[in-house]
C-alpha cells in the first residue's frame, strides 16, 4: 500500500510544480526531484546499515514522512491552470494573487478570458482518457513516453541493484552508486535550459551515451572488476540525465487536460521497467554479463525514438493536442489570456516567469 500511495504523489506533485512556474523555471524545478531522490537512496542504504532490521527502518522513514508531508497541507497551493480550466476564475485569481503577495508584487486587478465550450469543441481541441489512443499526436506521444520510461527504469534500477554485487559492502557500494546521481542531476538542471541542447537532446544524449558505457562491459574481461564499476558508474550517471529530463519533457508535452492523467499512464512503464530491472540483472547468472548489454540496447532503441519528438524548452504548456507541434511563435493560449487594467495582454505562464509581474 505505501509503495501504491508513493507512486502517485510523485506524479501529483510533480504535475503541480510545473504548473506553477514559468517556462523558464520548469527545467529546474523538474529535475530536482531527482536530486532529492538520489540523496534518499544514500539516506536509505546508511540507515539500513546501521539498523539491519527492515521493521526499524520502516519505522523511522514512515516518522519522517510523516512530520515532512503535514505541513505540506498549509505551504503548497492548488494549480491556477486547473482551477481555470474548470472554470474556476475566481479561485485562480486568488491563487495568482498569493504568489505574487509571496513574491513581493501587487498584480492589481486582472481579468481572467475562458473561452465557451463551444469554442473549444470548434477547435477539436476536446481532451480525455480515450484521446491518449484515439488523437494521433497523443497516440505517438504517448507510445514513445512508454518506451523510454520503461527504458530509463530499468537500467536505472538495473545498475543500482548491479551495484549491490560490486564488492565487498553492498551498503557502500550503493551508497556510492547513488552518490553518482547527484552531480548527475545538479548538471542536468543547466545543460537542459541550454537551447543548443534543449529537452530532446538532453535526454537522447543521456540514454545513447549511458547505452554506450553499459553496453561497453560486454568486451571487458571478467578479472579488471574496477573498469566495470567505473563503466558502470559512468552508465548511472548519464541514465540519471535521461531520466531527469524525460519526467520535465513528458510534463511539458501533455496538454493541461490529461497531463495528469498522461504522466500517471506512462508511470506504469516506470514502474514495470522497476519490476523487470532485477529480472534483467538475472541474466548475469546466465552469461556473465549479459543484463549489460540488454541494458545498452534498449538505450539506444528508446534514444532514437525520443527523436520523434517535439522540443519543449522555453514554450509555454499546451492546452490542447494542436498546440504541441507547433512552434513557440505561434502558440496562443486563448484560455489563459489575462488582461491588466492597461488592457495589455499577458499569457499565464508569461505571469509565472522570471520576466513578468510575478516571479515565482
Amino acid at each position: 500500500m505505501t509503495g501504491f500511495f508513493l507512486s502517485g504523489i510523485i506524479i501529483i506533485g510533480f504535475v503541480l510544480t510545473s504548473e506553477l512556474v514559468g517556462p523558464s523555471k520548469r527545467g529546474v524545478i523538474g529535475a530536482m526531484p531527482g536530486l532529492a531522490f538520489a540523496l534518499g537512496i544514500s539516506t536509505l542504504s546508511l540507515v539500513s546499515w546501521f539498523t539491519k532490521d527492515w521493521k526499524v527502518m520502516s519505522i523511522i522513514f514512515g516518522i519522517v514522512g510523516i512530520v515532512c508531508t503535514i505541513p505540506c497541507y498549509w505551504l503548497f497551493v492548488e494549480s491556477p491552470r486547473w482551477y481555470l480550466g474548470k472554470g474556476n476564475v475566481e479561485k485562480c485569481k486568488l491563487i495568482l494573487k498569493k504568489i505574487a503577495k509571496t513574491n513581493g508584487h501587487d498584480l492589481g486587478d486582472i481579468e481572467l478570458k475562458v473561452p465557451s465550450k463551444g469554442d473549444a469543441s470548434k477547435k477539436g481541441s476536446k481532451t480525455s482518457m480515450l484521446s491518449l489512443l484515439t488523437n494521433g499526436t497523443l497516440r505517438k506521444i504517448t507510445a514513445i513516453q512508454l518506451v523510454s520510461w520503461f527504458t530509463c527504469s530499468s537500467v536505472y534500477y538495473g545498475l543500482t541493484i548491479a551495484a549491490g554485487n560490486m564488492g565487498d559492502n553492498r551498503y557502500i557500494s550503493v551508497i556510492l552508486n547513488s552518490m553518482v546521481e547527484v552531480p548527475s542531476n545538479i548538471a542536468i538542471l543547466y545543460i537542459m535550459n541550454i537551447p543548443r541542447c534543449g529537452r530532446v537532446k538532453s535526454c537522447v544524449g543521456g540514454l545513447i551515451i549511458s547505452s554506450i558505457f553499459c553496453g561497453s562491459i560486454w568486451f571487458i574481461p571478467d578479472k579488471h572488476t574496477l573498469a566495470v564499476t567505473g563503466l558502470a558508474c559512468a552508465g548511472k550517471l548519464f541514465i540519471c540525465a535521461a531520466f531527469a529530463t524525460i519526467y520535465v519533457h513528458a510534463g511539458e508535452l501533455y496538454p493541461t487536460p490529461v497531463r495528469n492523467l498522461g504522466l500517471g499512464v506512462i508511470s506504469v512503464a516506470n514502474r514495470l521497467g522497476g519490476v523487470m530491472a532485477p529480472l534483467i540483472v538475472n541474466l548475469n547468472n546466465i552469461y556473465h554479463n549479459a543484463h549489460f548489454v540488454v541494458f545498452g540496447v534498449v538505450g539506444c532503441l528508446a534514444g532514437v525514438l525520443c527523436l520523434l519528438l517535439p522540443e519543449t524548452l522555453g514554450r509555454p504548456l499546451p492546452e490542447s493536442p494542436e498546440e504541441i507541434y507547433q512552434s513557440s511563435k505561434e502558440v496562443k493560449i486563448v484560455s489563459l489570456e489575462l488582461e491588466k487594467s492597461d488592457k495589455r495582454p499577458l499569457l499565464l505562464s508569461d505571469m509565472l516567469d522570471e520576466g513578468a509581474d510575478v516571479d515565482t
